[in-house]
């Protein structure tokens, strides 16, 4: 530079024209200063018009460009419907309201306000401030015009609409602040952790490249700002359940009611409300985990099958034909605008709606059974107590009242099933709407009314067993039914294995042949029976009769019972069998437990022949749609078809048979008084069974009409005391309703008397 410090003595003054000296040039440097800035500036200039002005349109229709989103919705759940045609289950759909959110905020947003009132302006109109400003506030009256609109059609007053408005907004905000929250402790504790490091690390160089790689992998943290959130671009209910008219309305008229959507959504619902709860069983969501595990077990269903929160069966039918019953998703194709608004809505994929299950039940027959056993459990008989027979003599105890029952009803030749009532029963509809107080109760019943008596209720069959004991005894070959056997009203000793007359009058049934000892209930007769047969000729004919096994009924969770055997380990080890073991089983009591479908199953062999039926509650398949029902092209669903019990013979069904008829028809029958009809004539056996402490459990289990069976039944009592006077009138009355009904008719020459 020419003022730098230099010593003259060295300076031989000696001039370089041949050489520049840029120091002599200062204007010149600052000009290529000036110029190497520009440049870069100029280009980056150059850049910025071509994006504004060549590639504007190019950059704003991607940025306007709507986008395409697949949502799915669900399908119709099949039926469940009645023999008779009555609907027992059904979906029903349910149509809500739904708005964008920016229309439901008030005061209204303002930046969503500015950027609608802009879409209807060009962009050389932006630039006026008034003109923008007048169409905000036209906006802003669409917006009031809306909601207006939305009352009247809806029906719905102003201020019940402005506190959904509210409920919304609330929800949203606290969304927001949750949100902004998790960010912020997210914050903390990554200062925290940086903090940490820094102190922990000695090196400075080693803290230096930890921030900068912190800042080069990991994303910028967005605190301050975290941008509009999904649940505030999209739409939510202002007004459920609305009527179809406004649905139409709606989808007719999208320009008139822009922002807002009719969402579809159905809903399980059972008209009968408490008929068959225990049958139809009950639907709850699906949760995140059971779908999770649902597709790790089969990774070939169909991703549309099943979704979070869709309603799946847990018992009963539902469950027992959830795969028939359920339908599959379909899907549509959602347009929306960078607000989210929906633009246009289409459905590629139709839903596959369930088929509908029609059962063999008859929901009068049904619904009649029910009434009889709430009237049974709801009154005091006066009942002996502790009695092994029914008879029409003995002493009087105290009152007692049941705690449950049930009573079915199948077609002895098919084993389709009439009805099958428990009480006490719960209202399925409380899964839809539930009630705190009636859930309350219902839990604290100590009667279990969740409980399906029918299927899963064990008890001891009490005297109703003697109908199996029956034929072991005679197949076995060692009791002739024409052979009579004395009783003195006691076996061995006055003080144990008694019959009821003995108990009481301190008499026995004398001379009796096997139709007598069905008739009066003869536990001698039995017991000398069990003597010469022994345990396993009984316990074989058990089993092939089905007790202690389970009935293959289509539904879920069906108890096996218990049938106790010689050949039974316990604890890995074989039972030791007693004497007593045998005498108590002959007469359905000891450890035998069976439940009331497997004695209204061995009831039906009796009257069919010797067949033993499968118990079904489907019939046919069902149509998918209305269209389809009308063709009629829906198959009935296989069971399995009756299986001849081995090694029974006709004579011994008919030496049976007419006992049974005698225990209702005869004067010493324990069910003359009680379940005898004139119009029909009923055959069956009674039978009580002692428990260990409480009154005893009331049988009945026949069949109708005697001499022609049709339909074979059990009436059990819980609780209920005396078979012949507890169970008897019951089994009576349930006649009467088959008769009422059709499904059998009185004999003619019972009617002539």
């Amino acid at each position: 530079m020419l003022n730098r410090p230099e010593a003259t003595w060295l300076n031989d003054g000696a001039n370089h024209p041949h050489h520049w000296n840029s120091d002599r040039a200062p204007g010149l440097r600052l000009a290529m200063l000036w110029l190497g800035i520009m440049i870069p500036l100029l280009a980056v200039a150059i850049r910025m018009g071509q994006l504004q002005i060549v590639l504007r349109d190019d950059f704003a229709r991607g940025f306007d460009q709507p986008r395409v989103v697949q949502e799915s919705f669900s399908a119709r759940n099949g039926r469940i419907l009645a023999a008779d045609g009555s609907v027992l289950a059904d979906d029903e759909e349910k149509y809500d309201l739904q708005i964008h959110y920016r229309l439901i905020q008030d005061p209204v947003d303002e930046r969503w306000l500015r950027s609608e009132a802009l879409r209807g302006l060009n962009r050389v109109e932006w630039k006026d401030k008034l003109l923008v400003a007048q169409e905000m506030e036209r906006v802003r009256q669409r917006h009031q015009e809306l909601w207006v609109a939305i009352s009247q059609l809806t029906g719905r007053a102003p201020h019940e609409i402005n506190e959904a408005r509210l409920a919304v907004q609330r929800q949203i905000k606290q969304i927001r602040t949750a949100v902004l929250r998790k960010h912020a402790e997210k914050a903390k504790q990554e200062s925290a952790a940086l903090a940490s490091l820094s102190v922990a690390s000695t090196n400075r160089w080693q803290v230096l490249w930890n921030l900068v790689r912190r800042e080069l992998t990991e994303p910028p943290s967005r605190t301050i700002d975290l941008g509009p959130l999904e649940e505030e671009t999209g739409y939510h209910t202002v007004v459920s359940n609305v009527d179809v008219d406004v649905k139409d309305e709606v989808e007719a008229n999208r320009q008139r009611y822009p922002g807002v959507r009719i969402f579809v959504r159905t809903r399980r619902i059972y008209p009968q409300e408490e008929l068959a709860s225990h049958l139809i069983g009950t639907r709850t969501p699906m949760t995140a985990a059971e779908l999770a595990k649902r597709r790790e077990a089969d990774p070939s269903a169909p991703s549309l099958e099943h979704g979070i929160g869709d309603p799946i069966g847990r018992s009963g039918l539902e469950l027992q034909y959830e795969s028939h019953l359920h339908g599959v998703h379909g899907q549509r194709r959602l347009v929306k605008n960078r607000r989210g608004e929906i633009v246009n809505e289409e459905v590629v994929l139709a839903p596959q709606h369930g088929r509908d299950l029609v059962l063999t039940v008859h929901a009068e027959v049904q619904r009649r059974a029910e009434q009889l056993l709430d009237e049974a459990l709801v009154s005091n008989v006066t009942l002996p107590t502790h009695v092994d027979d029914e008879t029409t003599h003995g002493s009087l105890a105290q009152p007692t009242c049941p705690q449950g029952g049930c009573v079915i009803a199948l077609d002895v030749y098919s084993g389709a099933i009439i009805a099958a009532a428990s009480a006490p029963r719960f209202d399925l509809n409380l899964y839809i709407n539930p009630d705190q107080r009636r859930w309350n109760d219902l839990m604290e019943d100590r009667r279990k009314p969740f409980f399906h008596r029918a299927t899963q209720m064990k008890l001891p069959p009490g005297s109703v067993f003697k109908i199996v004991s029956s034929v072991a005894a005679l197949e076995s070959g060692k009791v002739d039914p024409y052979q009579p056997i004395h009783c003195r009203g006691y076996l061995d000793h006055p003080d144990q294995y008694r019959c009821l007359s003995y108990r009481h009058q301190k008499l026995g049934h004398g001379d009796v042949m096997l139709a007598d000892a069905l008739c009066r209930s003869c536990n001698v007769y039995y017991f000398t029976a069990a003597r010469r047969m022994g345990p396993e000729a009984l316990v074989d004919w058990a089993g092939r009769f089905g007790i202690g096994q389970q009935t293959g009924i289509d539904l879920p969770s069906e108890d096996p019972g218990h049938l106790p055997s010689p050949d039974e380990t316990l604890a890995g080890q074989r039972r030791r069998w007693r004497t007593g073991d045998t005498l108590g089983l002959v007469i359905g009591q000891a450890e035998l437990l069976v439940t009331p479908m497997q004695m209204a199953r061995a009831a039906a062999a009796i009257a069919n022949d010797g067949l033993l039926v499968t118990p079904h509650l489907a019939g046919d398949a069902g149509p998918i749609s209305v269209e389809s029902a009308s063709a009629n092209h829906y198959p009935a669903f296989a069971h399995p078809e009756p299986q001849a019990i081995e090694g029974l013979h006709r004579e011994t069904l008919l030496r049976i048979r007419e006992g049974l008829d005698m225990v209702v028809n005869h004067p010493a029958g324990t069910a003359y008084k009680t379940a005898r009809l004139k119009s029909v004539r009923v055959a069956g056996k009674t039978g009580t069974a002692e428990t260990n402490g409480g009154a005893d459990h009331a049988w009945f289990a026949g069949y109708v009409p005697a001499d022609r069976p049709r339909i074979a039944f059990v009436v059990v009592l819980e609780h209920g005391g005396s078979g012949g006077k507890a169970a008897g009138p019951v089994a009576r009355k349930f006649v009467e309703c088959l008769l009422e009904t059709g499904l059998i008719t009185p004999a003619r020459h019972l009617v002539a008397e």
